[in-house]
């Protein structure tokens, strides 16, 4: 059901927003449903559930499937959900779809306004995207050596990736659902919005993999290990500036049995009217076969392409990255398609749009797919594309009264604030500094106005101080963003943003 969102979102984004007629589909039968608008079907006796299946070359013969139909590379079949599910183990992707009621598809056609100069703090944001920090992250999820959502490590690999987002100074929460009888996790951290902190933007990818030995060894660099860097790097990046707009990181679990972490997480925010501006899904972003042109693949339905607009306005303005649109209702592969069916706009970045093509990796859903077959520059481009795009539509606010503190951007090790929004009392912890005994916390607001200072005392280089927030303040303090920052370091010391809501 299309959801009508607060007149801050459907007003605001500033950037070039704005409604215009709906657009929506008729799906009383599956001849109207968008991911099936190329196939040639009648209504017939078709299941209330089917299955789109991406394989490179011929669909594997397996008994107890019925083909429907099918096009170059895409498969469209129906069956027990168990036995589609084994084409996932024999070099497939399935994904799911249902039937829709009338209106459960429909969604405002908006468009963008073009920018036509840079913003320089997403020039400074992008400017930090780089190989070693991307290859570093996809290296850590394949050092799990498998990270199927239903082999005995699901839970170790949720940990590693909410350790993660603490690195980074958020809080991050896990959003569980059930699936075959157990419960698995979603990771999901959010940066709120100083302006529009009830509008989301959302980032997300698939962390888990699968193989033809899915328990034992599913690597998964590119699928979806490179999706998964990509939400990370944005993340990390981003944290240390402040928006107008707030943003959500979320990393998926149960992709490989049909969207199942997406699916419960739209259904859940739809059913909670969650306003979210838009999604941006990062699923396989690194293969490069030499030889063939190396672009990154955006795929959006009708409804969604002011969005990818303005994702293309980011990667023109920001970056010399190849890319190519497609806006394709029928796209209805990858996480994106959940928000599609909830009425939300969605875009997929991919590698490669036909499956047939040379730049499809053919190690995917293989014990094979590795680091040796990932592009450098490739990777590195597309990560650039979402820096550059997601910083973008959030809208980054200067930090006007706290510029004087960093020289340079970059990261703040050295202080975390936990937890972080807080509503009364944070705890800052201070690490790295062996060579003091003692620090200063200055906590100030966007003006510059110094507005509590704490003292730490530090045993080998640590230490904690708590602040609670006094009502009676020479200060006041309204909801709304701040900043810490350990005084007297020799070198400069970049402020962490914390969040107050009263």
């Amino acid at each position: 059901m299309f959801r009508i969102f607060s007149n801050l979102l459907l007003a605001v984004l500033m950037i070039g927003v704005i409604s215009s007629v709906s657009f929506g589909y008729d799906a009383e039968s599956w001849d109207d449903h968008p991911a099936l608008q190329d196939f040639q079907l009648s209504e017939g006796d078709l299941p209330d559930v089917l299955y789109l299946v991406r394989t490179r070359g011929n669909l594997p013969n397996l008994s107890g499937i019925t083909l429907h139909s099918q096009l170059d590379g895409l498969f469209l079949i129906s069956g027990d959900e168990g036995t589609v599910l084994q084409l996932n183990l024999m070099g497939c992707s399935v994904f799911p779809i249902h039937r829709l009621e009338r209106d459960q598809l429909s969604n405002p056609t908006r468009k963008w306004t073009e920018l036509t100069e840079t913003n320089p703090l997403v020039e400074q944001m992008v400017a930090q995207v780089n190989w070693e920090g991307i290859s570093s992250k996809i290296q850590q999820l394949v050092d799990y050596e498998t990270r199927f959502s239903m082999a005995s490590n699901h839970f170790e690999v949720v940990d590693g990736l909410m350790d993660i987002f603490v690195s980074y100074s958020f809080t991050p929460t896990q959003f569980s659902y059930e699936y075959d009888g157990i419960t698995l996790w979603n990771v999901v951290a959010t940066q709120t919005g100083t302006v529009y902190p009830d509008s989301f933007i959302v980032v997300c990818g698939h962390f888990d993999s699968i193989s033809n030995d899915p328990y034992v060894s599913a690597p998964g660099a590119d699928d979806n290990g490179t999706g998964t860097a990509t939400v990370l790097t944005v993340a990390e990046i981003l944290s240390q500036y402040d928006f107008e707009y707030s943003i959500k990181y979320i990393c998926f679990s149960g992709e490989e049995q049909g969207l199942k972490g997406s699916q419960a997480y739209a259904v859940w925010a739809a059913q909670n009217n969650l306003a979210i501006v838009g999604v941006l899904n990062f699923d396989m972003l690194g293969y490069w076969e030499p030889g063939v042109e190396a672009d990154l693949e955006i795929e959006a339905n009708e409804s969604s392409e002011w969005f990818a607009q303005a994702i293309l306005n980011a990667a023109d303005l920001y970056t010399d990255a190849s890319y190519e649109l497609h806006v394709y209702n029928g796209a209805w592969w990858g996480d994106h398609a959940s928000f599609w069916a909830e009425g939300y706009t969605a875009v997929n970045h991919e590698e490669a749009w036909d499956w047939g093509d040379p730049d499809f990796n053919p190690y995917y859903h293989s014990t094979s797919d590795l680091m040796t077959y990932i592009g450098e520059d490739f990777m590195v481009d597309n990560v650039r594309i979402a820096v550059a795009a997601i910083a973008t539509l959030a809208v980054p606010l200067p930090v006007s009264g706290v510029n004087s503190f960093n020289s340079e951007v970059g990261f703040n090790h050295n202080l975390m604030g936990n937890p972080n929004p807080f509503t009364q009392t944070i705890e800052f912890n201070v690490t790295g500094l062996p060579q003091l005994q003692n620090a200063r916390i200055a906590v100030y607001n966007l003006r510059g106005d110094i507005i509590q200072m704490l003292d730490v005392t530090l045993i080998d280089g640590k230490g904690n101080s708590q602040w609670t927030v006094d009502a009676a303040s020479a200060i006041p303090l309204s909801s709304g963003a701040y900043f810490a920052v350990v005084e007297g370091l020799e070198c400069s010391s970049v402020p962490l943003k914390i969040m107050y809501i009263h």
